[in-house]
C-alpha cells in the first residue's frame, strides 16, 4: 500500500466513526444539552472562583482544586436536569407506524409489533421519529435496553 492509500483509508475510517458518533449523539439531544449547560456553569464558576482565590494569594493547586469543587458543586445545584416522559406522543406514534408498517401494506397490531427506541430511552434517546421504529415483540424484547450498532444504521436504510 502506498502512502496516499493509506491516508484515504484513515480518512474513511474516521468518517464512519465520526458519522456513528453523530448518529448517537443526535438522538440525545436533551441530554446533551443539559450536559452542556452543566459544564458552561461549571467552566464560569471555577474561573471566577480561581481568580479570586488566587487574588488571595492561594497557592494555585489549592485554588484549582477547591475552584474545581466549588465549580461542580455550582452546576449541580443550579443547572436541573430535564424530566423525561416515557409516553410516545400519539401523533409520533401514528407516524412512525405509518412509516414502518402501513406504507409497506401492513396493519398495526399490538399483540405482535412494538415501537422500539433506536437509542434506548433509558440511556437518553429522545422519542423522535428519527429514533423511533416498528419492530417485532420478539425482537425488541431480545434487545433490550442495548445501544445500536453500525450495522443498526445500515439496516434501516
Amino acid at each position: 500500500m502506498t502512502l496516499t492509500t493509506v491516508k484515504v483509508l484513515d480518512v474513511v475510517l474516521y468518517s464512519i466513526i465520526a458519522w456513528y458518533i453523530f448518529q448517537i449523539a443526535s438522538r440525545k439531544k436533551g441530554r446533551l444539552w443539559f450536559k452542556t449547560k452543566c459544564m458552561i456553569v461549571s467552566l464560569l464558576v471555577y474561573w471566577a472562583t480561581a481568580n479570586l482565590l488566587l487574588r488571595q494569594s492561594l497557592p494555585p493547586i489549592e485554588a484549582a482544586v477547591i475552584a474545581g469543587l466549588v465549580g461542580l458543586g455550582a452546576s449541580w445545584v443550579l443547572v436541573k436536569a430535564p424530566k423525561r416522559d416515557r409516553r410516545i406522543p400519539k401523533a409520533t406514534r401514528r407516524q412512525v407506524i405509518e412509516r414502518d408498517l402501513t406504507s409497506k401494506g401492513l396493519a398495526w397490531d399490538p399483540a405482535k409489533y412494538h415501537i422500539d427506541h433506536v437509542v434506548p430511552f433509558s440511556r437518553g434517546g429522545d422519542h423522535s421519529a428519527r429514533n423511533l421504529k416498528v419492530i417485532e415483540k420478539r425482537q425488541n424484547l431480545r434487545k433490550g435496553d442495548r445501544m445500536p450498532r453500525l450495522r443498526d444504521f445500515f439496516k434501516r436504510a
